[in-house]
């Protein structure tokens, strides 16, 4: 299935656009031609008041088998059919342009900018034929969800019918909503009812010469480790491609990084140096520009395993600029602060031998040490630790969503 090579694509495609954005503040490479482009293209993100991307990959199913069998690790039909189908697209909405947006204050968590109550924003799985598999909206501080849990299993090659058995304990709201139909529930409740309430942890702030220093570290790097080649144009689009030394871009980047460690304590646990996966060659990211502005961004996963031996699959992030609005969907059904508070004990007591505990969804009482070690970093505080713990949670499962917070 692919799963080592996604991961890191995934990465490696997400933060290529995200530093060849930098080169907005580059002046010094301004002189070329290629890479001024691609700076004016990124500029013009943000100054719309919506956006959207879709993330796919962009083969045939007998392509993505092709690539299991010349890297040895055997994708079979079924799985093969899922990856070319399935996609992932997100889309942000609001009444001012989106660079004009702040991220809302207060959050202990290092909000995002989607928490904006002004900010409307929409998370969708889709599988064949773009039908929906999964769909989160967030639309004026409510959040609306659904999700198809048949046609999951379809596309997996799974016999639906046993699936939809798993919906059938839920309080009737939260079955039919993985049965495709909508639900709501306001936002503040939720993250009450997940233990994400009670004193927020100040978000760590850095100082403003560190600031200014990292400023200067990646405008630095972005102009000796990123080259740029235009190549034309494809179909009607200018294609230019972005490479970048992957063990040097990433060393350069830990060590821009390191001074800020104990500003943000999470950045302590960053390796000093390229991991071993990271292979010590270049990698490259193909641009695709429409009217000067970004359209889609592809990476080939085959950079990234020797054994492909030149048999593609590329991933593809697909952008839209000045997109419809997202909208709340009509005909959701509210959800009490029961029933999601029930929702997240039955999740709990589901947690099986990872630490949550027997049967009956109980968990050993945390000791005063584990809870000092768990609010250590400040993903969460004593509270939410407490309120985890309490819906069956053991140590090393609050450890390991410590983990995904932070």
């Amino acid at each position: 299935m692919i799963r080592r090579s996604a991961r890191t694509a995934l990465a490696t495609a997400a933060c290529g656009a995200v530093l060849a954005g930098g080169l907005a503040a580059c002046g010094t490479v301004q002189q070329l031609n290629a890479a001024d482009k691609v700076s004016k293209a990124f500029e013009t993100f943000g100054s719309g008041k919506s956006f959207s991307a879709k993330l796919s990959v962009d083969a045939t199913a007998a392509q993505i088998e092709a690539f299991g069998a010349a890297t040895g690790e055997e994708i079979d039909k079924d799985s093969a059919a899922a990856l070319a189908a399935v996609s992932l697209s997100i889309a942000f909405s609001a009444d001012k342009p989106l660079k004009d947006i702040q991220p809302t204050k207060g959050s202990g968590n290092g909000t995002a900018t989607a928490a904006d109550p002004s900010v409307s924003a929409s998370y969708t799985l889709t599988g064949k034929g773009g039908a929906p598999l999964a769909e989160l909206r967030q639309v004026g501080g409510k959040a609306y969800a659904r999700g198809d849990l048949a046609g999951f299993a379809k596309l997996v090659g799974e016999n639906a019918a046993e699936v939809e058995g798993l919906a059938e304990g839920l309080p009737a709201p939260l079955g039919n909503a993985l049965k495709g139909q909508w639900v709501s529930f306001d936002m503040k409740a939720a993250e009450g009812a997940g233990g994400t309430g009670g004193t927020a942890t100040p978000t760590p702030t850095l100082d403003p010469k560190a600031a200014e220093n990292l400023n200067a570290s990646l405008k630095g790097i972005l102009t000796h480790d990123l080259s740029f080649e235009d190549k034309g144009k494809q179909d009607g689009k200018d294609r230019i491609t972005v490479t970048a030394p992957a063990r040097k871009l990433t060393d350069d980047l830990l060590k821009a990084v390191e001074p800020l460690a104990k500003d943000i304590p999470n950045l302590a646990e960053l390796p000093k140096s390229a991991p071993s996966k990271v292979p010590d060659r270049p990698l490259a990211l193909d641009l695709y520009l429409d009217g000067g502005a970004l359209s889609a961004v592809t990476f080939d996963l085959a950079q990234l395993e020797e054994k492909a031996g030149g048999t593609p699959l590329p991933l593809r992030i697909a952008f839209g600029h000045d997109t419809p609005a997202v909208q709340a969907p009509t005909g959701a059904t509210e959800l009490s602060s029961e029933d999601i508070g029930g929702l997240f004990g039955q999740l709990a007591a589901a947690g099986g031998p990872g630490g949550a505990g027997d049967a009956a969804g109980a968990a050993a009482p945390l000791t005063d040490a584990q809870i000092k070690e768990l609010t250590r970093d400040g993903a969460m505080n004593e509270e939410q630790v407490r309120r985890y713990n309490s819906l069956g949670l053991g140590y090393q499962d609050i450890k390991d969503l410590a983990g995904l917070k932070a």
